[in-house]
């Protein structure tokens, strides 16, 4: 039989949302004559970081990766809520991992690895929990957003710089708005926290990367507490919160993990 060997390709898509909207997607596909595992990429708030320059490295290992976004992100319609961040991970990451996307798209089913960065860390490891066929998950520098609302609501000295960030964040994003998504943080700190999860994710394979010099996501705080009595495994680079200093050592870093799985 003869062997038929797929070009490197990459294409638009759409995939779905948590409510109504379709979601606008990146997957960068390798040259490859068999299925071939698949990388899901979350970004960060609002959406500097997006990554793109690891998703080719990537494509040219052999891996698929989709390149994703939210509602009110980088081209997809619909208004920007945390929540919605939230609901549109976890309805990607579960349209990824159904038989017919993997099947169409030559996706090997039980290599499935979520990538999430920041704010994507924080949305892909709830999507994760919520999607038991996903393989794998890389945390990098993971933002705990339901343990800052917590601190801000125990600390209100804290609020403004708070609001300060969200504002900023909020120009570059549709629909969004510093006080909606401050009161978002604060109303659903409890069930946004990462913490809550380790439980869940007990038997699950997990790798937490950071830098001892983040100084968005704090090791102490977004770092330590999550990896503390938990299933993760820890990797540890000097770099920056975007990981652009030392960014070859971080990708080699992740991904050496990633390959011994």
């Amino acid at each position: 039989m003869e062997t038929i060997t797929k070009k490197a390709t990459l294409s638009y898509l759409h995939v779905p949302s948590g409510g109504s909207e379709q979601l606008i997607a990146r997957l960068y596909s390798p040259e490859h004559t068999a299925n071939a595992p698949l990388i899901v990429l979350f970004h960060g708030f609002p959406g500097k970081q997006l990554n793109m320059d690891w998703a080719v490295q990537l494509q040219s290992a052999g891996y698929h990766v989709l390149v994703t976004s939210y509602r009110g992100t980088i081209g997809s319609p619909g208004t920007f809520r945390f929540q919605h961040v939230l609901e549109d991970a976890t309805a990607t990451l579960q349209h990824v991992c159904s038989e017919s996307f993997t099947a169409e798209h030559g996706i090997k089913a039980d290599q499935i690895t979520v990538v999430g960065h920041s704010m994507g860390g924080f949305a892909g490891l709830h999507a994760f929990a919520e999607t038991p066929e996903a393989a794998h998950y890389v945390g990098i520098s993971p933002f705990n957003f339901g343990l800052v609302g917590q601190l801000v609501l125990e600390h209100p000295e804290y609020e403004a710089a708070l609001h300060g960030v969200l504002e900023r964040g909020a120009g570059f994003l549709n629909g969004a708005v510093a006080d909606a998504l401050l009161d978002e943080l604060k109303h659903h700190h409890t069930t946004w926290n990462l913490l809550t999860l380790k439980e869940r994710l007990a038997d699950r394979s997990m790798l937490l990367m950071t830098s001892e010099r983040d100084e968005t996501s704090i090791k102490a705080l977004h770092h330590d507490l999550l990896l503390s009595d938990s299933p993760f495994e820890e990797a540890i680079v000097d770099s920056d919160h975007n990981y652009i200093e030392n960014r070859d050592a971080a990708f080699n870093e992740w991904t050496a993990w990633l390959a011994r799985q």
